[in-house]
C-alpha cells in the first residue's frame, strides 16, 4: 500500500460509522457536456438530506479533450480538435487538458456530512484507498507520486504530463490522474486511467509556440505516463469496471447497489448539459458558483 494510504484511511473510518451501502450507477456513454453536466449535478444533489455515497464509471463518444476549471482555452487548437473529431468540455474540477480516448474515468460524490477528511491531499489519499485496491486486484503494484511533483506551468498543457498527489504511477510513470472540488459540504472526484497511448494525437490537438517545442513536450510526457497498454495487459473496459467496483467494496468495507438516477436528479443534469455545451463556459467566461 502506498505510504499514507492506511493511517489516512483508517483514522477517517473511525470518524464515524460510514453508509455501508452505497449507489453505483450503471456505466453510461456520453458527450463531453453530457459526462461533466451530470458531475455537477450529483455534487449538487451530494448537498441535500438522504444522499448516498454514489460512484460510476463512464465513456466518451465522441473522443473529447477536458479542459480544467481555470485553464486557458488558447492552449487548446480548436480547430485540430473539430478535423479529427474530438469534442472539447471545460471540466468543474481543476488540473489541465486531458483526452479521453481508451482510457477508464471514475467519478465518486461523497454527500454533506460523510466523514472524509478535510484537507484536500488527506482527502485524495482517502479515496486512493479504492483506486489502488482496484488496480492490485488486476496485478498492478501502484504507488503515489512523491510529495511535490511536476509543476503544471513547466509540464504545459497536459494534465498526465503533470503530476500531484492525487496521482498513482505504475513502475515510476503516472498511470491515473483524479481532481477534486468541495461544494456546500459535499465532494466530487474524477479520474482517469489510461488504457491505450494516444499521446500524439493529443499534442496534435495542443497549441506550442513551435513545432520544436511540440516535440519535446511529447518526449517529456512519454517518459513520465505510462499506459495499461504498455503493461502487456490486454484488459478490457469492462474488466476495469468490475475490479473498480470490487475494489472500492473492499477498501471502504461497503457493499455497491446498482441504482439509476433521481427524478430530480435527472432532471437538473439535462438542465445543465446546455450551459456545458455553450462558448461562454468553454471559454469560461460565465460564473459558476462552485465552492
Amino acid at each position: 500500500m502506498p505510504p499514507g494510504l492506511g493511517q489516512v484511511g483508517k483514522s477517517s473510518l473511525e470518524m464515524a460509522d460510514l453508509e455501508r451501502k452505497w449507489r453505483l450507477i450503471p456505466p453510461r456513454t456520453d458527450d463531453g457536456a453530457g459526462n461533466m453536466a451530470l458531475d455537477q449535478a450529483l455534487l449538487e444533489a451530494a448537498s441535500r438530506p438522504g444522499f448516498p455515497p454514489t460512484l460510476r464509471f463512464f465513456r466518451w463518444s465522441p473522443p473529447a479533450l477536458s479542459m480544467g476549471r481555470f485553464q486557458d482555452l488558447g492552449d487548446v487548437d480548436l480547430e485540430a480538435c473539430r478535423r479529427e473529431g474530438v469534442d472539447v468540455v471545460r471540466r468543474p474540477t481543476g488540473g489541465r487538458t486531458i483526452l479521453h480516448l481508451d482510457d477508464f474515468t471514475y467519478s465518486l460524490v461523497l454527500p454533506r456530512g460523510f466523514p472524509f477528511p478535510a484537507r484536500v491531499v488527506e482527502a485524495y489519499l482517502f479515496i486512493c484507498r479504492g483506486i489502488v485496491a482496484a488496480m492490485n486486484r488486476l496485478g498492478l503494484e501502484v504507488s503515489l507520486i512523491e510529495k511535490g511533483g511536476v509543476d503544471y506551468r513547466r509540464a504545459g498543457s497536459a494534465c498526465f504530463a503533470s503530476s500531484t498527489q492525487a496521482d498513482l504511477r505504475l513502475g515510476g510513470r503516472k498511470i491515473c490522474g483524479s481532481a477534486q472540488v468541495r461544494r456546500a459540504g459535499a465532494l466530487l472526484q474524477h479520474g482517469s486511467v489510461l488504457m491505450a497511448d494516444h499521446s500524439e494525437l493529443l499534442f496534435r490537438l495542443l497549441r506550442f509556440p513551435s513545432a520544436r517545442e511540440r516535440e519535446e513536450a511529447l518526449r517529456e510526457y512519454r517518459r513520465s505516463c505510462t499506459t495499461l497498454e504498455e503493461t502487456g495487459r490486454a484488459l478490457s473496459w469492462e474488466e476495469m469496471a468490475s475490479a473498480f467496483a470490487s475494489g472500492f467494496e473492499e477498501a471502504f468495507r461497503i457493499r455497491l447497489e446498482e441504482g439509476d438516477l433521481t427524478p430530480r436528479e435527472r432532471e437538473r443534469w439535462l438542465g445543465l448539459v446546455p450551459a456545458y455545451r455553450s462558448p461562454g463556459w468553454l471559454a469560461n467566461r460565465q460564473a459558476r458558483s462552485f465552492a
